[in-house]
């Protein structure tokens, strides 16, 4: 065998063992879809069949019946959040779930008055397991629901009791210091970190907490049901659009979305006819470079 044709097998070996491997993997990574550990969203995507928006470039046209989660954890560009606000303004509603990242950021652009505190609410008297999962009790709305767990959350400032629609106990606090304890100075009772406000023609839903999103605690308590409420018509009749492009990614999540996509455009009919006459024009020169022959052979005399 030529050393050309024996470098070209391997090639196609590894290519297809490292695309296997991609593919297969799952992600460890905080909030994706593919990850089916505890911090991924895997469950949550799927009970509300998202649409994974990996760039804004694919920021849809058209907002009614859509609702865009964002998990910002990453800076916004300004045309991130201009169409942003072009979305809600148009009718579509955005579900802002933030702890200590780029929350602060959006709403500011935004217009609005609420902000996210950015550091830990903690209750040591109501909770799940530790005061790192206080739960949540009370809300402005009836619902399917009774109480939430959050997971190392925060509140939001400067809301209006008519925003609100979710309080933490009396008995929580927000640790400014983060000392695990109350200090003096440090904010204590009955804390908002769930609101909603009109923005346009839309509306804006915001949350301190999006861990209630995980595979870990979507099904813990109401948290499920809770979302389920919040989502609303976009849940039974809409669009539910999983924002991934401000999160954090390792080199397997990048390679895992580019594969997506290329899968995506391979499955359309006239793309997929162009890459079997490519791979058979391919096999069929590289079995001719080798010395292929069709039909009996000529026997010697």
């Amino acid at each position: 065998m030529r050393i050309r044709n024996l470098l070209f097998i391997v090639l196609a070996v590894v290519v297809s063992v490292s695309l296997l491997c991609v593919w297969f993997i799952p992600s460890v990574q905080d909030f994706m879809a593919g990850n089916t550990m505890w911090n991924g969203v895997r469950t949550f995507c799927d009970k509300f069949h998202t649409i994974q928006l990996d760039s804004f470039a694919d920021f849809p046209e058209e907002p009614d019946n859509k609702t865009l989660i964002s998990i910002p954890y990453l800076h916004f560009s300004a045309d991130e959040l201009e169409k942003i606000y072009s979305f809600i303004e148009s009718g579509g509603t955005l579900l802002l779930a933030d702890d200590y990242g780029y929350g602060n950021q959006v709403l500011e652009y935004l217009g609005t008055t609420i902000r996210f505190d950015g550091k830990p609410v903690l209750d040591q008297l109501f909770c799940y397991k530790n005061q790192w999962l206080p739960k949540v009790v009370e809300f402005s709305q009836p619902g399917d629901f009774q109480y939430i767990i959050l997971n190392h959350g925060t509140v939001l400032q400067n809301v209006t009791t008519s925003q609100t629609i979710a309080w933490t106990t009396e008995s929580s606090y927000v640790d400014t210091n983060e000392n695990l304890v109350w200090n003096e100075g440090e904010t204590r009772g009955r804390l908002p970190v769930a609101a909603e406000t009109n923005i346009g023609r839309g509306k804006l839903i915001i949350i301190g907490d999006p861990s209630l999103m995980i595979n870990a605690m979507i099904n813990r308590a109401d948290n499920f049901a809770f979302i389920s409420q919040l989502l609303g018509e976009a849940n039974e009749e809409g669009e539910v659009l999983f924002d991934t492009s401000h999160l954090s990614k390792t080199p397997l999540d990048i390679s895992k979305t580019a594969l997506m996509r290329i899968r995506d455009v391979m499955v359309k009919p006239y793309p997929l006819m162009a890459i079997i006459l490519v791979i058979f024009l391919g096999v069929s020169i590289w079995t001719m470079s080798i010395g292929g022959t069709f039909g009996k052979q000529p026997q010697n005399s």
